[in-house]
């Protein structure tokens, strides 16, 4: 039987673990945590942090995994990566991990790749901010994701407390300020294999009103023109081949200004959180099953089987569980 290696063992990888499952692959499954919830579901599992890529990779070595993958986790993602690289399955490669986690590289690449991302400055080792004009600006750590060490700030007087804040959630002591768009915020979520890339769905985002910046709300199919569709489309994939994207999900994410124009926030070389459930419900598309295709050699193709609407609300006040009940 082939064996797969899997990085996590949260509620998030139960989709692919499943999926796996279902085509008769053999799951080998990693976490840090000894009673995390996949370890049932796996035929092997094995107490190793996911951030031990020294670890995984000997053990990856003795079992002579077809495929290791993971799905929302950023530290699983590079861990795979490097695995993968190394044992020369088919991946995004360890670079490509590492640019797409660490924001400042994503604004490198971008600006040398002609995408329109908003003004920024990389601060370093908690040095102030010197000669900042953009405002409203967003200050955030390089490395963090879900939203962690973010703060929006509409005075010069703001700065020093918001970088204090995001330096504490930093594990690289860097930390960007860049000016804030205004806008519609969208995710485009895709799926390559071999430099091939398609586009699976574009999900519209809620965002809590300012100065908290927080997503609420998940909505996929995003409500978006058919001409407004294909030049946000456009945009994904020009962004999937200038980071060099070669297999797997990615999860994009972009703001729209009150003029029509797209602005890169940030991209991921993994699915996005909840998306895999997102996308089954509204769409009828298998994502988790296109992510397994995608690094084991088969067919990416799919059609929509459903015209359907699925929403995800976080439940982040007392007011929010009242609706949920």
């Amino acid at each position: 039987m082939n064996k797969i290696l899997i990085l996590g063992g949260s509620q998030l990888q139960l989709d692919l673990i499943f999926e796996a499952k279902k085509i008769y692959l053999e799951v080998h499954l990693f976490d840090g945590n000894p009673n995390c919830i996949g370890k049932k579901y796996a035929d092997y599992f094995y107490h190793i942090d996911i951030k031990d890529k020294e670890a995984i990779l000997e053990k990856a070595k003795e079992i002579k995994p077809i495929a290791s993958l993971t799905i929302a986790t950023e530290v699983g993602n590079t861990t795979s990566c490097y695995i993968s690289e190394i044992l020369n399955l088919k991946t995004n490669s360890y670079q490509v991990s590492l640019n797409t986690t660490n924001k400042k590289s994503m604004k490198q690449i971008c600006t040398k790749n002609d995408i329109q991302t908003a003004p920024y400055q990389i601060v370093s080792n908690n040095f102030e901010v010197k000669n900042w004009k953009y405002f409203p600006a967003i200050i955030k750590p390089l490395d963090s994701s879900a939203g962690r060490g973010v703060s929006f700030i509409e005075n010069p007087s703001d700065i020093q407390d918001a970088i204090t804040n995001a330096f504490s959630f930093s594990n690289t002591n860097e930390v960007i300020i860049e000016q804030y768009v205004k806008g519609k915020q969208y995710s485009i979520e895709t799926i390559s294999a071999n430099k091939i890339h398609k586009i699976v769905a574009i999900t519209e985002e809620y965002i809590t009103p300012l100065p908290n910046i927080i997503e609420t709300q998940q909505l996929i199919p995003a409500r978006v023109a058919t001409n407004e569709k294909v030049k946000i489309e456009t945009f994904a994939l020009k962004v999937l081949n200038s980071f060099e994207i070669t297999y797997g999900a990615s999860h994009i994410e972009i703001r729209e200004d009150e003029n029509g124009k797209l602005y890169f926030i940030e991209i991921a070389s993994r699915m996005g959180g909840w998306r895999s459930e997102l996308i089954t419900l509204a769409l009828g598309i298998n994502y988790c099953q296109l992510l397994l295709f995608s690094v084991i050699g088969k067919q990416i193709d799919f059609t929509p089987s459903k015209d359907d609407i699925a929403i995800v609300k976080m439940v982040l006040s007392t007011n929010d569980f009242e609706q949920y009940k």
